[in-house]
């Protein structure tokens, strides 16, 4: 075989070639920007979803807090028992309302704490309702 026609054959081929391996790089680069920025919305919104079930648990102790403390002069239960915008460092834009409902079945007394917690505002919005029955 002659060299000069191996040659021609190979001739223009590295080109296409680097143009083919830039182009798929640059695909799998944007795939894993995209890949990260959906994953950092999720954190994002798991952190609200995590901060609003704080909030509604405090909601529900301090509430419950009210109900059980005899010393304490409280409101009596109702739709509007507790209510709190938080603004400690990590609970920032988080709301909490606790609404009471009392119950009697046969003679004893039941309370009924639903805590409503709000964080975040817009589509970045995460909620949570905890419910608690406390007995007095």
């Amino acid at each position: 075989m002659c060299p000069e026609k191996s040659l021609k054959r190979q001739r223009g081929m590295g080109l296409p070639t680097a143009l083919f391996i830039i182009v798929v790089l640059a695909l799998i680069v944007a795939a894993l920007n995209n890949l990260n920025d959906v994953s950092a919305k999720a954190y994002g919104r798991e952190w609200l979803s995590l901060q609003a079930f704080y909030a509604a648990e405090s909601g529900a102790q301090a509430a419950a807090s009210w109900a059980l403390h005899p010393d304490l002069t409280h409101p009596a239960c109702s739709a509007n028992y507790y209510a709190r915008n938080y603004t400690a460092p990590g609970m920032q834009n988080c709301t909490v309302q606790v609404a009471c409902i009392q119950d009697a079945i046969g003679s004893d007394v039941f309370y009924t704490m639903t805590s409503n917690a709000t964080c975040g505002s817009g589509a970045d919005q995460a909620r949570r309702i905890i419910q608690v029955r406390l007995q007095p």
